[in-house]
């Protein structure tokens, strides 16, 4: 068996479809924040996936349409924008702009392991560094199932490889957010076991992306390249 790399991007951009941008006429601050878009999300899954050969599966529509990274049943997976729109409406944006990025992605999962071999899922975020008016302590996290021991032993190696590389930033396991919580490669756990699919997220702080001067855009571009670089040494 082998270990195959799928990468993904559920909230790459903050694009709204022509047919419901009177859903935000009054949306454009809101559009251009963390709620909307995850800042450097599309940069570097962009650069990862270049560094390791791949077509990165990516979703590059405003989360506040519709969320691609949380269940069916989720309470926030429409947004205060969308959720009290006509069930007509909300089906319409689900089976437009939710189901195809998950249905490409889950098959190929299916087309993987029905060759005989291993997922390996990087799902790639940012987050806002600032959170209820507190600085979050992590610049990069490593979220997984630590009941997932072959997800846990990568994250760890993942983690030594990149603090090798980037020895002054703050790294975490499971945070900001807990590997657990409700996503995509949770919902994936849930149908395969562990030895046919191994499901991470990276969650990189917002504050690389967003530095203003020529020097912090020189050191968000090597971190790209180093996490980048990392991932490719641990495969």
């Amino acid at each position: 068996m082998t270990q195959q790399l799928i990468i993904t991007c559920e909230h790459a951009g903050n694009e709204v479809p022509e047919e419901y941008r009177h859903l935000f006429k009054h949306a454009s601050k809101t559009l251009n924040t963390h709620r909307g878009i995850d800042f450097g999300a599309l940069e570097l899954t962009n650069t990862v996936a270049k560094k390791l050969k791949q077509e990165p599966f990516l979703h590059t529509v405003t989360r506040l349409l519709v969320d691609l990274n949380r269940s069916v049943q989720h309470p926030t997976l429409f947004s205060e924008f969308t959720r009290d729109e006509s069930v007509e409406v909300r089906e319409n944006i689900f089976e437009r702009y939710y189901q195809p990025h998950r249905k490409r992605v889950e098959q190929r999962v299916k087309e993987i392991i029905d060759q005989g071999n291993q997922v390996l899922h990087i799902g790639i975020h940012t987050f806002t560094p600032i959170w209820e008016d507190e600085e979050r302590q992590v610049d990069v996290g490593f979220l997984f199932d630590p009941r997932r021991l072959g997800e846990k032993d990568f994250a760890r190696r993942w983690r030594s490889e990149v603090s090798r590389r980037l020895p002054d930033l703050r790294l975490k396991m499971n945070e900001p957010y807990r590997g657990t919580m409700d996503g995509f490669t949770t919902y994936l756990r849930r149908i395969y076991p562990e030895n046919n699919y191994l499901g991470l997220e990276l969650e990189v702080s917002q504050r690389f992306f967003l530095g203003a001067s020529e020097d912090e855009a020189d050191e968000w571009q090597m971190i790209q390249n180093e996490i980048a670089e990392s991932l490719r040494v641990i495969i």
